[in-house]
């Protein structure tokens, strides 16, 4: 067994190599597996390959089951030559060290991001160039063990969740998008958005990434049930009809201000949750399908979000129907949050 500091002498080695040779970043073109009007799938071999060394080096950091330590894969690695055994294991030992520490939200996986999804002038520097160029060298190094004992299946997973989604989308695609832009007060851009389907992405299971104004870059995991896929597609790319000068977020921010009131850093999110989780219910009840249950309640059955579940049904469901303006919506409901505050403040 090698010690911590031996592996990661080799890791500091390596990335000195790597760093000093010539790279060519950005990504090839690439064919989608399905593509609609607002999205292309893509199963893409290093995009997953990425998820793969980020679950494997958290799994790792925290001594819990791995990927090829564990499970149908173990075998299949055991008779792999050497060269390639240590290659992974040296890969996952850079990523638990470098690019997992800070989480999904850490600028280390955010620059592996952009470069993965063809979002090179996101690499605004020379140091985030390199860093890209080294961690791509190592993803290179972990690829024939993941492509000989990983990957024909992972690829199988992904495409079979998208051919699952596939009908929902073309019965509802068109309905629930042009609900959302009338919604959120802002028109699709930058058509089709691309959606990379993997194995895990992180604890949320989806997340999104914007580019230039109007475009973004979907992760999804294959672990999401095939009852929620259609709203954790749009709840994501939801994210680009609702950055942070958009519509309804200047509308939350302009209605708490009035109301001298600090708005919760997370209610957009939870407000974005529940618009479009209620936009494609009312559609599917229209369409004779009631009883679905949109993804906010199973978080607020979970405790997470709860205490907002009230200011939503009771002040933000007027708009969502069609009874409200947004700015009288947003109004509402910060007034409804505000009430809500005032008794813990006193409390404290």
């Amino acid at each position: 067994m090698m010690t911590n500091l031996y592996k990661i002498g080799v890791i500091a080695g390596l990335a000195i190599l790597l760093s000093t040779a010539s790279f060519c970043l950005g990504q090839p073109s690439r064919t989608p597996v399905a593509a609609t009007p607002h999205f292309a799938f893509y199963s893409d071999f290093d995009v997953n390959l990425n998820d793969a060394l980020i679950n494997a080096g958290v799994a790792r950091k925290f001594r819990k089951p791995q990927l090829f330590h564990a499970g149908d894969e173990v075998d299949c690695f055991g008779k792999l030559p050497a060269y390639a055994r240590s290659a992974w294991e040296r890969a996952v030992d850079y990523y638990a060290e470098i690019i997992t520490p800070g989480g999904s939200n850490s600028r280390q996986q955010y620059l592996l991001r952009v470069q993965l999804a063809g979002f090179d002038e996101e690499l605004k520097d020379a140091d985030a160039r390199q860093f890209v160029a080294v961690a791509q060298n190592f993803r290179s190094a972990a690829a024939p063990a993941f492509r000989a004992c990983r990957w024909a299946a992972q690829d199988e997973k992904n495409r079979k969740w998208i051919e699952t989604l596939k009908p929902q989308l073309a019965v509802d695609e068109q309905k629930v998008a042009s609900r959302l832009e009338q919604l959120y007060h802002k028109r699709w851009t930058g058509l089709p958005i691309p959606v990379d389907i993997v194995q895990t992405v992180d604890f949320s299971g989806a997340n999104t990434i914007l580019g230039k104004p109007g475009s973004g870059h979907l992760l999804i995991a294959n672990e999401n049930e095939a009852a929620y896929a259609l709203e954790v597609v749009f709840h994501e790319s939801s994210h680009i009809l609702m950055d942070h000068n958009d519509p309804v977020r200047q509308a939350l921010d302009q209605a708490a201000g009035a109301a001298d009131f600090k708005l919760p850093g997370d209610v957009w999110h939870v407000v974005l949750f529940y618009t479009t989780g209620e936009a494609m219910r009312r559609i599917l009840n229209d369409e004779g399908k009631p009883g679905y249950t949109p993804m906010l309640y199973g978080i607020f059955a979970r405790g997470t979000w709860e205490n907002y579940r009230t200011a939503l049904e009771t002040a933000w469901t007027p708009y969502v129907e069609n009874k409200q303006t947004l700015a009288q919506a947003a109004a509402s409901l910060i007034d409804v949050l505000k009430k809500q505050a005032q008794p813990q403040q006193q409390e404290k």
